[in-house]
């Protein structure tokens, strides 16, 4: 037997049952989406080190475009969530007619709803960053970079559900396949050409904007194309209405939590720009190492455990009407919770294991990850930012926050992964109550009453990036304990006729 197998059955042998083979599951279907959006970060960094190569104007332009351009793959990321929810629901479930079209109609809503901002990007972008507050060249440069990203907008929705789609029927693989040298070229031929280097023509945000408009282009049209053509699941003629309301129904809050985020940053910045540009400067530094190292492994870990309790969802609902449908017995299937154990079988088999006790065994997988990541960035945060900072002043107030951040995200990737089971039942109100209560509770409320009320200093923003992730998880776990959120799925499944199906 290999090292390897040992501590495989060695880890089986300790564990609650179930929870090991739950565990490989979900961290082998998670690994592919870590790596993807790992990458993707790195390009985007790519695009800001140009940008501060080329003029201070550029630097503006692009972050405020950016800003803009992620609006609607904000607005359309509850539609895309909800095709994800339904898809894996339905993968378990064997309702193949309902995932085709849970799949068409959320591909159409994401790519309606990006539609306008396309447009608007198109059309109007000096007119919309002069609103925000750009001054009169780097709202000229930013327009020119946003007018050339908003032509694939829709289309890079529709790109978005069909990814979802794969991943929630257990293939996670093509969409990083796709993506990965999609981005890897973005960020080349942004070099190439922002900066005209080997001889290309120096087009500056221009050439960022154009390279991220062909990657687009060409990704979007290779993950559609093999959705329909190749994948599991291909585009119908939309009838079912009651899809398109359960679609909006989990969407909306989902949506909506995208835009509390995006909110509730802007008071938090106000705050942080009391204290001094170095100060600043830090906080923004210590967060690309959030979202450069922490953010891809807790939404790669989220996104496995989310696919693994959908597909059980649908399995366990499945299973319930078989029972209803035959002699009556009882099993886990039957139980109003998912608490109740099922059926015998091996101790290897992940759907011996019922939801609730799955989505705890997730929990505590996201935990552990979390702490030795989490725990690594805090005690390394001052080489952290002496490496990134050039300048000393901004590295010592980089090293506090880096910490914090270090420290927060323990508490934030186990948020991610608890949330991902009541993502995957379709319970999204949670989630967005976590998100409101931390970010205006504790993001906004904590740090700014620490410094107005008890007249703290740069410790008020400490603080409330702590609070936040504490009142978050706080929440989200008291939505996974009190609330009935396998009830809910099973409900959902039996209402668009996913319970019985012949598929």
């Amino acid at each position: 037997m290999s090292l390897r197998s040992r501590v495989a059955a060695a880890l089986d042998d300790a564990l609650p049952a179930g929870w090991y083979p739950t565990w490989r599951r979900a961290v082998g279907l998670g690994a592919p989406v870590t790596a993807r959006n790992g990458v993707g970060q790195l390009m985007r960094t790519t695009d800001v080190v140009i940008s501060a190569a080329l003029s201070p104007a550029a630097v503006v332009g692009l972050g405020i475009a950016d800003l803009f351009a992620s609006l609607p793959f904000r607005a359309s990321g509850g539609v895309v969530g909800a095709s994800a929810t339904l898809t894996s629901q339905d993968t378990g479930a064997g309702a193949d007619a309902n995932r085709d079209e849970a799949f068409t109609q959320a591909a159409l809503l994401a790519a309606l709803v990006t539609l306008p901002f396309a447009l608007v990007g198109i059309g109007l972008g000096t007119e919309v960053l002069r609103l925000v507050g750009a001054d009169a060249e780097s709202a000229r440069e930013g327009a020119r970079y946003l007018a050339l990203v908003s032509v694939p907008m829709p289309l890079g929705a529709l790109a978005a559900v069909s990814s979802a789609t794969l991943e929630a029927t257990g293939d996670t693989r093509t969409p990083t396949y796709v993506s990965v040298p999609a981005s890897v070229f973005n960020a080349g031929a942004s070099l190439v050409f922002g900066l005209g280097l080997l001889g290309a023509p120096r087009l500056g945000i221009v050439g960022i904007g154009a390279a991220s408009l062909v990657a687009m282009t060409a990704r979007s049209l290779v993950l559609v194309g093999y959705t329909h053509l190749r994948g599991p699941v291909g585009f119908v003629r939309p009838r079912d209405p009651t899809i398109a309301r359960q679609i909006v129904r989990i969407g909306v809050p989902q949506s909506a939590a995208g835009v509390v985020t995006a909110v509730a940053v802007f008071p938090f910045n106000t705050l942080v720009l009391q204290f001094g540009t170095a100060a600043n400067a830090g906080y923004q530094l210590a967060w690309r190492v959030y979202t450069q190292v922490l953010a891809p492994v807790g939404s790669g870990v989220g996104r496995g455990a989310s696919i693994v309790v959908g597909q059980r969802l649908g399995e366990r609902a499945a299973a319930a009407g078989d029972d209803t449908d035959g002699a009556g017995g009882t099993s886990e299937a039957g139980s109003t919770d998912g608490t109740s154990e099922g059926p015998a079988g091996s101790r290897d088999d992940p759907a011996t294991l019922p939801v609730a006790r799955m989505a705890t065994a997730l929990v505590v997988l996201g935990g552990g990850v979390a702490l030795a990541l989490g725990g690594g960035v805090a005690l390394a945060a001052g080489s952290i930012a002496r490496l990134l900072a050039e300048d000393p002043a901004v590295a010592a107030a980089a090293t506090p926050f880096v910490t914090v951040l270090g420290l927060s995200g323990v508490l934030g990737i186990t948020n991610v992964v608890a949330s991902a089971s009541l993502d995957a039942a379709g319970e999204t109100r949670v989630p967005l109550a976590s998100r409101v209560i931390g970010m205006f509770g504790g993001y906004v409320g904590v740090s700014w009453g620490l410094y107005e009320l008890l007249g703290w200093g740069i410790e008020a923003a400490y603080a409330g990036q702590f609070a936040c992730y504490v009142l978050m998880l706080a929440v989200t776990a008291w939505g996974l304990v009190r609330t009935d959120w396998v009830g809910r799925a099973t409900a959902m499944l039996d209402e668009r006729g996913s319970v019985g199906s012949d598929g």
